[in-house]
């Protein structure tokens, strides 16, 4: 019997081009799997869940690859105990997320954002009004300072702006607050982590400092975000994830006209999604062949 390859969303066709459909049976999201006994390799590209309950139904599964980084879908303390390999891409995205994280630092600082849409709106007259600031000459602090972040303050620096970091010290991340005129922020998300920049943290930040997020959504408490910004204590916010928090605070944060919102798409970018997709299957390939696969690292 063929061993069972199940796709809980899609992948690029240059990666699955490289499955041999008379070596595996391969099923694609939506397709029906009455038996999942044979189920030897799961990929999720981070929102189909491999939880306790998926594994527990794959008696034979030996490895779960997450294309991409983060590993917040993965069960995988209970995997490991089950002796099921996960593996991930780490650093994979760091160049297109640097870049990302960039352009929402751009599109807020210099208002390009509010330019374009004045443009089409045909007020060109907006121009007499505009006084945006540049990143040239401001503070860029960045918390956390793996792939990503290193990345982001090569380019920040490159742009001239002084760069400042912090781990995940409290007290470094103090002083990176108060010194800082843009935050980044490059942390994976963890009990540690999650509310890290509360209305607490926030109160600490230069008057209106501007706020980018490229990590997890659940970094930032909602509420003391939107505080925030409607004292006009922060200046903006920009992330490329869906705020996570009550309703009526996520739909006010998504009309505030200092909040800019992409749609967490900053790895997928045709070159980059690609790389991640070709290489997940090529690990899993591996593994299957019994020959070494680097184990899962989280975000740094």
């Amino acid at each position: 019997m063929k061993p069972t390859i199940l796709f809980l969303e899609s992948i690029d066709p240059a990666a699955m081009s490289l499955l041999a459909p008379a070596a595996y049976d391969i099923v694609l999201p939506g397709s029906p799997l009455a038996d999942y006994s044979n189920v030897q390799a799961i990929v999720t590209r981070g929102k189909g869940r491999v939880d306790r309950a998926l594994i527990d139904r794959c008696p034979a599964l030996r490895v779960i690859a997450r294309c991409g980084v983060g590993l917040d879908a993965i069960d995988v303390d209970y995997a490991t105990t089950r002796g099921v390999q996960v593996v991930n891409v780490p650093g994979a995205n760091a160049a297109t997320v640097a870049e990302h994280t960039l352009g929402l630092m751009l599109m807020l600082v210099r208002g390009m954002y509010r330019l374009v849409r004045e443009v089409k709106d045909d007020n060109w007259d907006y121009r007499n009004d505009y006084a945006e600031q540049e990143l040239r000459g401001l503070t860029c602090g960045i918390i956390g300072m793996g792939n990503i972040g290193t990345r982001v303050g090569t380019l920040a620096g490159m742009l001239g702006m002084e760069v400042k970091s912090a781990g995940r010290d409290p007290a470094a991340i103090e002083r990176l607050l108060k010194d800082s005129n843009v935050v980044s922020l490059h942390v994976p998300l963890t009990e540690k982590t999650r509310g890290m920049i509360n209305e607490n943290a926030l109160s600490m930040m230069i008057p209106e400092s501007y706020l980018i997020n490229t990590a997890r959504a659940e970094v930032v408490d909602a509420t003391a975000l939107l505080e925030a910004l409607q004292g006009e204590r922060l200046a903006g916010y920009a992330s490329d994830l869906l705020p996570v928090g009550p309703p009526e605070i996520v739909a006010e944060l998504m009309k505030h006209p200092a909040v800019l919102i992409t749609p967490h798409a900053a790895s997928l970018t045709t070159l980059t999604y690609r790389e991640i997709s070709v290489t997940t299957v090529r690990n899993v390939l591996r593994y299957l062949h019994g020959q070494d696969a680097a184990p899962a690292r989280p975000l740094d």
